[in-house]
């Protein structure tokens, strides 16, 4: 079963939130950046590229008022089933596009939420929605894999098992291949989830969807173009200094002044 054309990423919703059960460290860092501008723990945010709401879902339940964007209908109707009576908003809409004509304390762009966008001038327009609904004193922030020697890997690599896990009565084993175009800077990706039901047949979903790796220097050169600045660069979700071996690559951004 593959993905649906219009919607790539509508076979990964299913078990996107099984791939990072249990992965939520990212969760308050995004809490802290968006008190530094609200104190009272009430700031307005932002995300774009929300999902499942696996980020929105627990900001909104601290008491932030959260509007969620995400392009994947099928994504969003996961993070919908999760919202209940909390402050979140969910809307459908393209991250490059998106004009809410309001502005917010915090924008986040979470987990590789940009490396989405397949060419240098998508991530420039990502970054001007950001500037667009950033607020004159706000603070974005955005995180993406830190560049890495695999990223320059040519062609098709193996087909690598992930994980088996539980899932309603029976199993999911996800496997992974990637082939890469480091002239380009993407990767192609399939996912495959081998669905083993605790009766019936073994049945595989497939999704495919394309990764750009992003450098520090193309971050800093499309905050410019959008009128944002960089003033911050950490290397893990607590915050730590940028240094080279890091897994993630987080840009905290501003107003130009």
């Amino acid at each position: 079963m593959p993905s649906d054309a219009a919607d790539p990423l509508s076979a990964l919703a299913a078990f996107y939130d099984l791939d990072l059960e249990g992965y939520d460290r990212d969760v308050a860092m995004y809490r802290e950046l968006a008190n530094r501008r609200v104190a009272d723990s009430s700031a307005d945010v932002l995300e774009l590229g929300c999902g499942t709401g696996r980020v929105a879902v627990p900001l909104a339940s601290s008491g932030l008022h959260v509007v969620g964007v995400d392009s994947s209908p099928a994504m969003l109707a996961v993070a919908r089933q999760r919202t209940g009576t909390l402050p979140l908003e969910l809307i459908e809409g393209d991250m490059r596009e998106i004009d809410l004509a309001r502005r917010f304390d915090t924008v986040l762009i979470p987990l590789g939420g940009l490396q989405h966008m397949e060419t240098a001038v998508d991530v420039a327009a990502t970054l001007g929605a950001v500037a667009r609904h950033l607020a004159s004193r706000g603070l974005a922030a955005v995180d993406v894999e830190a560049p890495h020697p695999d990223d320059l890997a040519s062609g098709p690599q193996p087909l690598i098992e992930h994980w088996t896990r539980p899932w309603r009565g029976g199993s999911v084993t996800k496997l992974v291949a990637v082939e890469g175009q480091p002239s380009r800077g993407l990767r192609r990706v399939t996912w495959h989830f081998d669905v083993q039901p605790a009766d019936g047949p073994l049945r595989r979903v497939t999704a495919r969807f394309t990764l750009r790796a992003i450098t520090a220097g193309e971050l800093e050169l499309a905050a410019r173009l959008a009128g944002l600045e960089v003033t911050a660069w950490y290397g893990d979700y607590d915050l730590s200094p940028v240094s080279d071996g890091d897994e993630r690559l987080i840009a905290v951004l501003e107003p130009a002044a």
